[in-house]
């Protein structure tokens, strides 16, 4: 599904944004003021992805378009396919796509994720990035604005729905996620239900000495056993700051 590309700077609610990612450099994106924006998180997992020649991506839930823009400008011969229910976001990709000159890369599917079947033909991706809410419906706080509140509680569709998406991966292909480190045992059991044997993990920790906040994970379709737990991750030295080698992610 095509969506028309028109400028959505004139609107106070949206802000023009930059982000920089080592190996990506700079990409421009606009974003509601208020509501789902990106956070550290997205970028953790834009860096945590290794793409590979031609890969084709699927990016569920790509609200404005973050992952899939920094993962373009890094994996120069990889295509996206960025698909996002809220319509508003929706555009907003699109647009971003069309500014960071990324439309021969990037197509966007304003969709839900739970009705992809008949989108797609199985087997047909090679990876698929995902950043699901990381709140089961009627547990924790809710957002008041409704965009925010899709974005972060799973009341559009719960982890299993993501998980299944899995279907859409051709054998051996991967699988990277970022989720709430809490929910660890969660994510690994269901991984493994469907065949996604996880081969690495990263555990994200806010400061040093702190528990992990969130997980990076690498799954692998009808992959062998063992998996890489890789070095912890701290995001803030004590002084606040982010870390050397988060700062190194940024490409500061």
């Amino acid at each position: 599904m095509a969506l028309i590309h028109s400028s959505p700077i004139s609107s106070p609610s949206i802000t023009l944004d930059s982000i920089a990612m080592a190996g990506a450099g700079v990409v421009r994106i606009s974003q509601p003021a208020k509501g789902h924006r990106f956070t550290t998180d997205s970028i953790l997992l834009a860096d945590f992805c290794r793409l590979k020649k031609n890969d084709r991506v699927l990016e569920p839930g790509a609200g404005t378009g973050v992952i899939s823009l920094l993962l373009a400008r890094k994996f120069s011969s990889a295509s996206f396919t960025a698909v996002e229910l809220q319509p508003t976001l929706a555009d907003l990709c699109s647009w971003n796509i069309h500014v960071n000159s990324l439309d021969q890369r990037i197509s966007v599917l304003s969709k839900s994720i739970t009705r992809l079947k008949g989108t797609f033909k199985p087997g047909s991706f090679d990876a698929i990035v995902a950043n699901p809410p990381f709140t089961k419906r009627g547990t924790g706080k809710e957002s008041p604005r409704t965009a925010r509140s899709t974005s972060r509680s799973d009341g559009a569709a719960p982890l299993e729905a993501w998980l299944d998406l899995a279907g859409f991966l051709k054998n051996g292909g991967r699988y990277f996620l970022v989720f709430p480190a809490a929910r660890s045992a969660e994510l690994l059991t269901q991984l493994r239900e469907r065949n996604l044997e996880p081969k690495g993990i990263r555990f994200v920790h806010p400061f040093a000495g702190e528990p992990a906040s969130i997980i990076l994970v690498e799954a692998v379709k009808r992959g062998g056993s063992g998996m890489d737990v890789l070095p912890p991750l701290i995001v803030h030295g004590p002084d606040g700051k982010y870390t050397e080698e988060v700062r190194a992610i940024y490409g500061s």
